[in-house]
């Protein structure tokens, strides 16, 4: 009997052991570039490098392993996944660094060694990427190792896979047509469409010999399904063919449908978190790094900013406020006081343009987020990230949650100094219900692509966005 479960979790499998055998090649990579410098180098002890070589290696090996960068090596242009590759061997090359101070080795490294090492292994990785890349375009050239899909009752979500598809040649999967009762054009992605739903069940296998004529079928399923479906399944049940459901989101009433895995049986969630097990650890390496490093190179601006919200008005220099943070835990949320103190019993009133308790000096640190600096120490404290969506005051939290569908999904992950909704122009008072709608959209956005390079892009997009904004005040 077929068992769809199993299938499921055989692919996965797959996916899994190529991902991990993309990351030894990457660690290879890193270590062989090394060991090439030294070799060349007049000034490096192989001794002292060796340590720094497996480490480099076993890190990079963690790293590439990712089914997300994976997917990336196989899109239509690979020079897209060069920001990707940069960003994880910029990890990489900060974890060896830390295990140098860590044993007291670093005055022995030499500098000129390590400095062509960081600029020369992203193009080193880049050009194993290339490789693999055409070794695997060769052996996918070949049609008989192509398998041929057909997709039956299509959706939104079907048209999105096909394009996808396409655009993936790595995929080795080329869509034959769709079967479909309905006379519109679907999916719009100019596929042949080769019948109804009653000419699929004769044309997927062919009756008189069993042969199966495709080897993928993907059902796309929707808030109701036509009753000719179950005879497709179950035709499909007595046959070699891969058969893939594509939902649409909506059918569920919750956004955000992903496939995962949970000891070892396959699940649909609802925007889960990117962040479990080893996929957690660039995060919380370049939150470490970023709040530590931000914090020794900012200690004079955070001293000059204590002294002036001290003069500009009498009361504490920080400001701190209870907020929602990862799981809807509260936490602490550090900023520097921009309002004149008020009562501690007082009901918190967000901020408006002219705001009479915002100080002068105050005012200059919300147009400028420089109130937001003291938040470095939540994130080194591990409550909150560089990136993540910006957590509101308690009260909002409670109304919205009621009015805005997927609201508290934004709390599967911590919360962030600065987000994507920010750099995209939704930063400052969210007035409107539009606006928070918009805001937990792009939230949940970053919450379903996360990656370090999306990290990294939107930290500079703020450093941009806080310099030519006026949403703040």
């Amino acid at each position: 009997m077929f068992n769809a479960s199993s299938r499921v979790s055989n692919t996965s499998q797959s996916a899994q052991l190529l991902a991990a055998l993309t990351g030894i090649a990457f660690g290879a990579t890193t270590y062989m570039t090394l060991l090439g410098i030294i070799l060349y180098s007049d000034y490096a002890d192989p001794e002292i490098f060796g340590v720094r070589m497996l480490i480099a290696c076993l890190t990079s090996m963690i790293l590439f392993s990712s089914q997300q960068l994976l997917g990336t090596l196989q899109e239509k242009h690979i020079f897209a996944a060069f920001p990707s590759i940069t960003a994880r061997w910029f990890v990489v090359f900060m974890v060896v660094l830390l295990s140098a101070y860590v044993d007291k080795s670093t005055e022995r490294l030499s500098r000129a060694v390590m400095l062509v090492w960081l600029f020369s292994t992203p193009f080193t990785l880049m050009l194993t990427a290339l490789i693999m890349r055409k070794l695997a375009l060769l052996y996918y050239s070949n049609p008989t190792r192509r398998r041929k899909a057909v997709l039956i009752w299509s959706n939104s979500a079907c048209a999105d896979l096909v394009e996808s598809l396409r655009n993936t040649p790595l995929a080795a999967i080329d869509f034959v047509g769709f079967f479909d009762n309905r006379n519109e054009s679907r999916p719009p992605s100019n596929l042949e469409r080769l019948g109804d739903l009653s000419d699929a069940a004769d044309w997927i296998v062919d009756a008189d010999t069993g042969r199966v004529n495709v080897d993928v079928v993907f059902i796309g399923l929707n808030t109701k399904e036509p009753p000719e479906l179950a005879e497709i399944i179950a035709i499909l049940e007595d046959s070699t063919a891969s058969t893939y459901f594509v939902p649409e989101s909506l059918i569920f009433g919750m956004p955000g449908i992903q496939l995962r895995e949970l000891a070892g049986r396959p699940v649909l969630a609802s925007t889960e978190t990117p962040f479990i097990g080893l996929a957690a650890l660039p995060k919380r390496l370049l939150d470490l790094f970023g709040s530590f490093f931000g914090l020794i190179f900012l200690s004079p601006i955070l001293l000059l900013i204590a002294i002036g919200v001290k003069l500009s008005s009498p009361g504490a220099v920080l400001f701190k406020q209870v907020r929602y943070g990862i799981a809807g835990r509260p936490i602490n949320v550090y900023k520097f006081r921009s309002m004149r103190q008020s009562n501690p019993n007082e009901r918190v009133i967000q901020a408006t343009v002219g705001d009479p308790r915002v100080t002068k000096f105050g005012r200059f640190l919300r147009r400028s987020s420089l109130d937001e600096l003291p938040q470095l120490f939540n994130v080194l404290k591990g409550e909150m990230s560089l990136v993540g969506p910006r957590p509101h005051a308690v009260e909002h939290n409670e109304l919205y949650r009621k009015l805005v569908s997927g609201y508290m999904f934004r709390h599967k992950i911590k919360p962030g100094i600065t987000g994507w909704a920010q750099v995209n122009g939704l930063r400052g008072e969210t007035e409107t219900l539009e606006k928070m709608e918009e805001r937990v959209e792009y939230d949940l956005y970053y919450i379903q692509h996360w990656s370090v390079w999306l990290d990294i892009v939107i930290i500079w997009r703020t450093v941009k966005v806080v310099l030519g904004d006026k949403n703040a005040y």
